[in-house]
């Protein structure tokens, strides 16, 4: 095959040309604290969200959805297929978990030590129809008593 092009064309294709994606795929990630123990409080969780939104923002990443129980975190993200899960999530841990512990140190008692997440996660693919039903699951699951009040 002949990929000879006028050399016009040529000159305008190697200027200007990367990858563009028009999809993302979307995961949910489940973590949780270390040993499981049910020491994330609300102030913790808002925290950790804009942490969360913060990472995103700064590396490129979607964040669809959050939502916090005391003892584990569950994320939708939308990543561009160039985008690796697994450096996704050692870099969402990485940081809060860091920042979290010098920002509330209670955390290092309640959890005996300078970890503040298990090693293990959970990845859930999610199809673009399924994105709205999976986003509400996560807001019922982990919602909170008075939004529940309000709802009924």
């Amino acid at each position: 095959m002949n990929r000879n092009f006028a050399p016009e064309v040529d000159e305008a294709l190697r200027g200007r040309w990367e990858p563009v994606y028009r999809s993302q795929l979307h995961y949910v990630i489940t973590w949780s604290t270390r040993g499981r123990r049910p020491v994330l409080r609300d102030r913790h969780s808002r925290t950790l969200r804009d942490l969360i939104q913060q990472t995103c923002d700064e590396l490129d990443f979607t964040l669809v959805e959050f939502a916090a129980a005391p003892q584990h975190v569950h994320l939708m993200l939308g990543l561009s297929p160039t985008q690796s899960v697994a450096s996704t999530v050692r870099q969402l841990k990485g940081r809060t978990g860091l920042t979290l512990l010098q920002a509330y140190p209670e955390l290092r008692v309640w959890l005996r030590g300078n970890l503040l997440w298990d090693e293990p996660y959970s990845v859930e693919t999610v199809s673009g129809a399924r994105v709205e039903k999976v986003r509400e699951r996560l807001r019922v699951l982990h919602a909170q008593d008075e939004d529940l009040a309000v709802a009924s």
